[in-house]
């Protein structure tokens, strides 16, 4: 008597098959995106002295009014905020110089603490990138609970040079608590 019916090793390697081609297929649609870089020894340095950087970036607001910003730049940065873009390290002190005057609204009394949270630094050789969402909390007061007064995303180009990390491109947009100086410029992204 003939056995119509294929045997169980046989189908058993076709289920192996068909599951092996699926999960190849699904392999090469991913965006790259989704896949997730390890950290190595090797990149382990570099993404700690860049988020370091970008904690120290961040800190400048809360301390110092005549910081010099263009020191974590390279020479032909770009900073977009909003949409508002501000080439090479001139323009860039000069945002920093005259933010009162560009958004008089965000000069109020008060303490404004910057969070940054959720950083996802990829490094890659002697370039990195970074994203990450900032949050800007503002304590009026010591007697009344802190408020959010703004929150956004921030992606970050970085370029090694002679051994130290410096800003290329930094695209800033805001998700919420967007200042009227933006109102003209701002476009979702």
């Amino acid at each position: 008597m003939l056995n119509s019916q294929p045997s169980n090793n046989k189908l058993r390697r076709l289920k192996v098959s068909l599951w092996g081609c699926l999960l190849l297929t699904l392999a090469t649609v991913l965006p790259v995106a989704a896949q997730i870089q390890i950290t190595t020894q090797e990149t382990l340095l570099d993404r700690l002295q860049l988020e370091d950087m970008l904690l120290a970036y961040y800190y400048g607001f809360e301390v110092d009014d005549g910081h010099d910003w263009t020191t974590m730049y390279t020479d032909d940065a770009v900073l977009d905020i909003n949409g508002l873009v501000y080439e090479g390290k001139g323009e860039i002190q000069g945002l920093y110089d005259n933010y009162a005057e560009i958004s008089p609204e965000e000069n109020v009394p008060g303490k404004v603490h910057v969070l940054m949270t959720n950083p996802r630094i990829i490094v890659t050789g002697n370039t990195a990138t970074a994203h990450m969402i900032y949050t800007e909390v503002m304590n009026d007061s010591v007697y009344l609970a802190p408020r959010l007064i703004e929150q956004g995303r921030e992606d970050t180009e970085f370029r090694k040079v002679d051994g130290s990390w410096y800003i290329t491109k930094r695209l800033i947009t805001q998700d919420g608590g967007l200042p009227p100086a933006y109102f003209d410029t701002y476009q979702p992204r």
